[in-house]
């Protein structure tokens, strides 16, 4: 089955007014998850550190946000998987770091191999676009990923269905709302540290007048 793209802000601001995650917020949590991003400092910080705070801040943001929580969006912990979840939509949010082609005709891949639980959600996704018959009430949560990705350059951004993944990388996605293009909006700049010059200030000393 093809990929529904919604590419143009035209098409991609309505699907995402359908899914209850309004565009403006989505930007505000991108930004907010680079302000973060930025505090990783590459040969001093681990190699895994960018993914786990890409993953662990958009899971911070997403539920912090009061237009989403207003709008029905609760915090979900269901099936070892942390994100939020909205009842009425019957529709679950994760966040999915994702390389180069975010926001692009490319099909983005995740930079870091997802696990069981997760690889469980996605085919259960898979699953309800084979069996259609299922009642609406009766099928398991929809999987959809906030799926950013940043560089020097520019952030990218879209909230997407992972419908198949092989070794824990997705590789096909029922739909993708792209919410920011690459080069849309400017990269991240990395905070740097203090000048040794003046990170310590000699203390003054004081004599007592006679």
């Amino acid at each position: 089955m093809p990929t529904k793209l919604y590419i143009d802000e035209v098409d991609a601001v309505p699907a995402l007014t359908r899914l209850k995650l309004p565009r403006f917020a989505m930007l505000e949590v991108l930004s907010s998850v680079a302000g973060e991003r930025a505090n990783v400092r590459d040969g001093f910080d681990p190699p895994s550190a960018t993914g786990y705070e890409t993953w662990r801040w958009g899971i911070r943001f997403l539920r912090e946000h009061k237009v989403l929580s207003d709008d029905g969006w609760s915090v979900c912990e269901c099936d070892q998987i942390s994100g939020i979840f909205h009842a009425g939509l019957n529709i679950k949010l994760a966040v999915l770091p994702t390389d180069r082609n975010t926001g692009s005709f490319k099909s983005p891949r995740n930079v870091t191999a997802k696990g069981p639980a997760s690889c469980k959600l996605i085919k259960q996704n898979a699953d309800q676009l084979n069996l259609s018959f299922i009642k609406p009430d009766a099928a398991p949560p929809a999987l959809w990923c906030f799926c950013p990705f940043f560089c020097d350059l520019y952030m990218a951004l879209e909230i997407s269905r992972p419908s198949l993944e092989v070794g824990g990388i997705v590789r096909d996605f029922s739909e993708r709302i792209v919410v920011a293009k690459p080069f849309e909006i400017p990269g991240i700049r990395k905070r740097h540290s203090v000048p040794e010059d003046f990170a310590e200030v000699a203390r003054p000393t004081i004599k007592r007048k006679l």
